[in-house]
This record gives structure tokens, C-alpha cells and sequence, in this order.
């Protein structure tokens, strides 16, 4: 190449006298760029996408001089811009998973709260039945209780020798004790309507025998425990 020949690079003499600096101002710029993604865990993605716009105005502002240094710019720089954008956008996909995931915790735990007072309503509702129903079948023990002490003997074994046994001393168990006495006693010599044919001479002793054992019991069971 003779002297006469025109340069291509206008700018290489000044580059070879002086270190060619660009390469070293395109570094600080990205790693500018960089710094702003180090720091954009701590920040909203609009803080970050602030940064970076300010980071590429800065860059815009000492390239504007020279077109073949933008174009280094713009190879370079805009493909970190790129991933930094798509960091954002991943960021705001999972903030907006999580916010999701919140309302369905939140919508559960609604549910929770309202079957936990349903239950708590039901089972109120369920002892309040049961007192009920106790307290009204102990009046109706009262009341047959009564009633069987009026009869006869022999009508009451009667109309016991056809009833359960826990019934019956229910009954019994609120009647006064010489009146017990008459009924198991008639009972005893009551012959059982539901023996065999076989069966000679079967009368009701065994479960006069038995509603006095459990009546014993229930009467044990009842005595203040000292």
C-alpha cells in the first residue's frame, strides 16, 4: 500500500497511539448493565427495567459518534438487554404462580374455617338433642315407674317378662324396694310363656334372679364413690 492510498479506519492511528480504549468503555458499559441484573433479586422488575434504560442512554449518549462502534453496541449489549428482559418476564410468571397458589391457600383455608363450624354446630346441636332426649326418657322411666308400682304383681311380671332386661331395671331401679321385692317374687313363680313344650314346670326364676343381679349393680354403680 503506497502513501498515497486512503485509510479505511480513519481512527487506527489514534487507536495504535493511544491503546484503542473503545474495547475497554464497551466492558464498563456491559458490565454497568450487568451490575443493574446483579441487583435486580432486591428490586421490582420495574425498578429494573428503569435501570436498564437508564444503563442504555448512557451507552446511546457515547456511541451516538461513531455508527461501527453502535453497531459493536447493539451485538453486544442488546443480547444481555434481551436475557435481562426475559429474567423479568420469569420473574413476574412466578410472582403472578405464587400470588395463584396464594388465593387457592387462602380459599382452602376459607373451607377449612367454615367446615370446622359446621362441625362445631352439629355437634352442639347433637349434645343439645342428646341432653334432650335424656332428660325425656328419664321422665318416661319416672312415668312407668309409677304406673307399674300401681298394678299388681302379676300384671307388672306380665308386661316385664316381655321387656329387655336393661329396661326393665331401669324401671325397677326408680321403684321403692318393697314393691321390687312383690314383683321379682311373683316373677319367680310365674311360669315362662316362651318355654319349650318340654320344659315342665319353667318358670320366669332365672330372669327375676338376673334383673336382681343387674339391679344390684346399677344401684353400686350409682352410690357416691367415697
Amino acid at each position: 500500500m503506497n502513501a498515497t492510498t486512503p485509510k479505511l479506519n480513519p481512527f487506527a492511528e489514534n487507536e495504535a497511539r493511544q491503546g484503542s480504549p473503545i474495547g475497554l468503555i464497551i466492558l464498563a458499559v456491559i458490565l454497568g448493565v450487568a451490575t443493574a441484573a446483579g441487583v435486580a433479586i432486591w428490586r421490582s422488575p420495574k425498578q429494573v427495567e428503569q435501570l436498564i434504560q437508564t444503563e442504555k442512554g448512557k451507552a446511546e449518549g457515547f456511541f451516538s459518534t461513531n455508527s461501527q462502534d453502535w453497531d459493536l453496541y447493539t451485538a453486544d449489549l442488546q443480547s444481555l438487554i434481551n436475557e435481562l428482559r426475559a429474567e423479568i418476564e420469569t420473574y413476574q410468571n412466578r410472582e403472578r404462580d405464587f400470588k395463584a397458589i396464594e388465593m387457592r391457600i387462602a380459599s382452602e383455608k376459607r373451607e377449612l374455617e367454615r367446615l370446622r363450624g359446621e362441625i362445631e354446630r352439629m355437634r352442639d346441636e347433637l349434645t343439645k338433642r342428646t341432653t334432650e332426649l335424656q332428660s325425656s326418657e328419664k321422665t318416661n322411666v319416672r312415668s312407668l315407674a309409677r304406673t307399674y308400682s300401681s298394678m299388681k304383681p302379676a300384671q307388672a311380671v306380665a308386661i316385664f317378662a316381655e321387656m329387655d332386661d336393661k329396661n326393665a331395671v331401669k324401671i325397677l331401679a326408680l321403684m321403692k324396694p318393697d314393691v321390687v321385692a312383690k314383683i321379682l317374687g311373683e316373677m319367680a313363680r310365674t311360669p315362662d310363656p316362651n318355654a319349650e313344650d318340654g320344659a315342665r314346670n319353667a318358670t320366669l326364676a332365672p330372669k327375676a334372679a338376673e334383673l336382681s343381679n343387674q339391679l344390684r349393680l346399677l344401684q353400686q354403680q350409682q352410690q357416691p364413690t367415697q
